[in-house]
This record gives C-alpha cells, sequence and structure tokens, in this order.
C-alpha cells in the first residue's frame, strides 16, 4: 500500500448534463503522500470529476469526503478552503501581475492599516518557491515566464493556501523533456511533504514512471484501481477503451512514390532558416523537435499562413503562390493545425459546418446550399472516422478533443488532396483516440498520400514514421531513416 492515511474520498459520484450522464456512481481515492494517475479516453469523465472537486460543478448525487468530513463544494472557493488546489491544463493565472500577487492572488497578507505587506508577501513567495526548488525573483511579472515556470507558480499557490491535495489536469502538454523532468523533480518533493497528488494524464509513460496508484474511468464508471506495479500499459488501455489495442502504431504501407511535396531553402523573418525537405506519395515523414525549434512555423510556412523570405515550396511539381493558404489548399495541400480550438475550429458551430467549411462550392449550385448534400458527404466522414456525436448539428465544442481532430481531419479527406501537413496530431486525446489517429496516417499513406507528422511525443515519432527530420532553431539538423531513428540520436539532433 503506497502513500499515508486517506486524504479525499469520493463515493457514488453523479453528474447529469442534457442528454449525457457524465459520471454514474463513480468512485475515487486519495491518500497522503501519494501520487494517484487517473486516466481515461475524452469523455471518460476526469474532467467532470476535477471540476467537481475544484467546486466549479455541483454533483448531483454521492458523497465527497476529505479527512473523513463530508464536503459540499459549492464554489471554487470552498474548494481552496478545504485544501483542495486544481492546477488547470490552461492556467489560470494573471499575467499582468507578479508571482507574489499571483501566488497570494486570493488572500493578500495586510497591514494593520489595511494596505497590502508587500514585504510580507514578497518574502513567503520567495519561501515557497525555495521549497519546490525555484529560483525567481517573487516580483518578476508572470507574462515573462515560460509555462513551467508558470506551472510551478501554481503550484505555489498552492502552497500558499497549505493545499493537501493537489490535482494536475495535463500538466506536460506543453513542456519540453527537461522540463517535464523539472515538474516530476517538484511532484515528488509534494510527495515528500505529505500531499496527495492525483494526476491526470493522457501519456501512459509519465503514469508509470511517476505515480503509485492508477484510477481507469470508462464512459463516466469506474472500471478499475490498482497499485502501479499490479498493472502494465496493455491492460490499463484495454480498461480504458473496453476492447484490445493490438497496437498504437499500425504501419502498413509499404509503397513509395514519386516527390509530391517540395520545400527548398525555405526561410522566414522569424524563425526558418534555409529548411529543404521533400516528401513522397505514400510516405510519412516525422518533424520533430525541441519548443521553439520550429516545427509550427514551418507548416505555416509551407501551408501559406507565415511570410516567406526566400525560398519555395511545390506540390507535384507545380510551385505554390506564397502567402497564398487558398492556392496552396487547391493545390491538393492541407494543413492540420496544431491549435485545433484557436485556428481550426469554429466551436459554435455544428459538426457538419466545420468539416464542409472549405468545400462549401462543392455543395452549391446557382448561389443556393444543397443541405442533403452536405449532409450526407458528412454523415460518411462521421461513419468513416467512427466520429462520435450524437447528431451532424451537434456543436463541435461539444466533442472530446479526440473527436474534435477527426472532424478537422474529415474538412481536409473531403478535398482532393496530394499532400497534408499534421501539426501535432494527438496532442491532448486519449489513448483509444491517439490509436485511431494513428491508423488513419497509415491509411492516408496506403491510399497514396504524401504525409507530413510535427510531433514532440517520441513515441509516435518512431511508431509512425517512414523518416525522421530533426529541428533545432529553425534548420534541419538530421535525417534518419525509420531502422536508424533512435531516440538517443533524435535528441542529440535537436540539441545540436
Amino acid at each position: 500500500m503506497s502513500g499515508g492515511p486517506q486524504l479525499l474520498e469520493v463515493r457514488g459520484i453523479v453528474k447529469d448534463f442534457p442528454g449525457v450522464k457524465a459520471l454514474d456512481g463513480v468512485d475515487l481515492e486519495l491518500r497522503a503522500g501519494e501520487i494517484h494517475a487517473l486516466v481515461g479516453e475524452n469523455g471518460a469523465g476526469k474532467s467532470t470529476m476535477i471540476k467537481i472537486l475544484a467546486g466549479l460543478y455541483r454533483k448531483d448525487a454521492g458523497d465527497i469526503l476529505f479527512e473523513g468530513e463530508k464536503l459540499d463544494l459549492r464554489s471554487p472557493h470552498d474548494s481552496l478552503e478545504k485544501g483542495i488546489k486544481v492546477v488547470f491544463q490552461e492556467l489560470s493565472l494573471i499575467k499582468g501581475l507578479s508571482i507574489a500577487e499571483n501566488v497570494f492572488l486570493e488572500s493578500f497578507p495586510l497591514r494593520r492599516n489595511g494596505a497590502v505587506d508587500w514585504k510580507t508577501m514578497r518574502s513567503r513567495t520567495a519561501e515557497i518557491l525555495d521549497s519546490i526548488g525555484l529560483s525567481l525573483d517573487p516580483r518578476t511579472m508572470v507574462g515573462a515566464l515560460t509555462t513551467s515556470q508558470q506551472q510551478m507558480v501554481e503550484i505555489a499557490r498552492a502552497l500558499s493556501h497549505d493545499a493537501k491535495v493537489v490535482i494536475m489536469d495535463e500538466p506536460t502538454s506543453a513542456l519540453t523533456p527537461n522540463e517535464v523532468s523539472f515538474l516530476f523533480v517538484v511532484i515528488r518533493k509534494l510527495k515528500a511533504m505529505g500531499k496527495g497528488i492525483l494526476y491526470v494524464s493522457h501519456k501512459l509513460e509519465e503514469v508509470f514512471e511517476l505515480c503509485d496508484r492508477v484510477t481507469v474511468y470508462r464512459d463516466g464508471q469506474h472500471i478499475s484501481t490498482c497499485d502501479i506495479g499490479d498493472t502494465n500499459a496493455r491492460q490499463l488501455v484495454s480498461d480504458m477503451v473496453g476492447r484490445e489495442v493490438s497496437t498504437l502504431f499500425p504501419h502498413t504501407h509499404t509503397g513509395v512514390g514519386e516527390t509530391v511535396l517540395s520545400v527548398r531553402g525555405l526561410c522566414t523573418d522569424a524563425k526558418l532558416r534555409d529548411v529543404s525537405l521533400e516528401v513522397r506519395a505514400g510516405e510519412v515523414v516525422g518533424v520533430f523537435g525541441l519548443l521553439g525549434a520550429g516545427r509550427t512555423e514551418l507548416a505555416k510556412a509551407i501551408f501559406g499562413f507565415d511570410r516567406v523570405s526566400s525560398g519555395g515550396v511545390s506540390v507535384g511539381g507545380v510551385p505554390l503562390r506564397a502567402g497564398s493558404t487558398t492556392h496552396a489548399a487547391n493545390a491538393g495541400l492541407g494543413l492540420l493545425t496544431e491549435d485545433r480550438k484557436g485556428e481550426g475550429l469554429v466551436l459554435q458551430m455544428s459538426v457538419s459546418q466545420n468539416m464542409t467549411l472549405p468545400s462549401l462550392a462543392d455543395f452549391s449550385s446557382a448561389g443556393f446550399m444543397s443541405f442533403r448534400r452536405e449532409a450526407a458527404k458528412s454523415q460518411e466522414f462521421v461513419d468513416k472516422l467512427s466520429i462520435k456525436t450524437p447528431s451532424l448539428k451537434q456543436k463541435v465544442e461539444y466533442l472530446s478533443g479526440g473527436n474534435q481532430q477527426k472532424v478537422l481531419l474529415a474538412r481536409w479527406l473531403l478535398k482532393t488532396l496530394k499532400v497534408i501537413i499534421l501539426d501535432e496530431p494527438t496532442r491532448g486525446i486519449d489513448v483509444g483516440a491517439k490509436s485511431e489517429i494513428h491508423r488513419l496516417i497509415d491509411e492516408l499513406a496506403k491510399d497514396g498520400l504524401a504525409v507530413l507528422v510535427m510531433t514532440s511525443e517520441m513515441p509516435e515519432l518512431l511508431g509512425v514514421s517512414d523518416r525522421v527530420l530533426v529541428m533545432n532553431g529553425g534548420r534541419i539538423t538530421g535525417e534518419f531513416t525509420r531502422d536508424a531513428a533512435t531516440q538517443e540520436a533524435i535528441l542529440t539532433a535537436a540539441i545540436a
């Protein structure tokens, strides 16, 4: 048995939303001095449980016990006051305030005359930061910090309230390997302090490296809880998806044809420096780089989003017009953007509308839309890509991350493509949806598309790629065949 006495116990929690039972009598427990993973596919109920514990949602039934006392969490203030702090994936800091102001945001120390005691606040902040191994000036503006440092400020904020339970929601989604390692050091320090850490992640390798126990939710139900040493990745995946997943990285495409995408000497004012590459029909080329290496900038420059200062791109031997996304799309080039919510989806529009947005001319005649043909084609891709949605009219914002990603894929597959660029195609989605995206990548290559995959996830890079390109400082610093690509060689090229 890991950890100390029980801190938090959830019994039979039920939460209903219109038409959806998000949680159906689920349980969860967390001990002092324990790192407990909560895993499951998108839509399993993890986020709903986190928001109930954060005081953002009210439970419909069941009990929450904290150190044996029943809680009725009506607001985030109630949750924080009881000693529960959630560090959400989208951090809730105020970037225009200092570290100290953010750490003590809810309870500034005051002098007798009611004025803020700035000296005390800064000295306490420095002590808290020092306790987790972070040397930062408390007066530094949060907006000037890296994502990793901002997460540390959120953790310091929890410690300022003497939180006994810290809940971390996908904390490594935007971190470099070195930042992940430092975060793990900090989390282990919290464990040594006797804190209970609930760790929510889609990355099973992190779960096995860091956590003591793991709980699986599926479709709003509690499936299993066990010590980490008593399970394995295959069993967890099976519990999460409700079926056996034979492989996360199918690789059945074999034929490689002529060069379809050609990039020559591409430069941009902001990032890229003389980038050249080729992708052939039926080939998957993976592009890896640490944070800031230029992967996303390369994807956008190829597609015409970012201004190119020199160099060029051609598809099927035809040069693309620089800076024209319309010309790129008409030439048979598609881009699945990294920021699916900010740059890809129109969240308030329906599944069908999001799919057909760039192809409206294909469903119109004499200025009139054929909604019947649009619906028929949309349904075809819902079925083909196994998109889980109650209807084509469902607003896309209510779909899980994996299903949102498949809607964006469908948007491009509705068009006649020669090349598709996938920028972080599985970021923030669960293992079952990842498996489906990887299968689709394999099928696209088998159908003869040239596929360029930008990814920061090493297992994905090694699993889907026929060739691997490595970037650093806006340049290509390494190229490896599938057989020669190893984690060590790739990381060496990434820091060259």
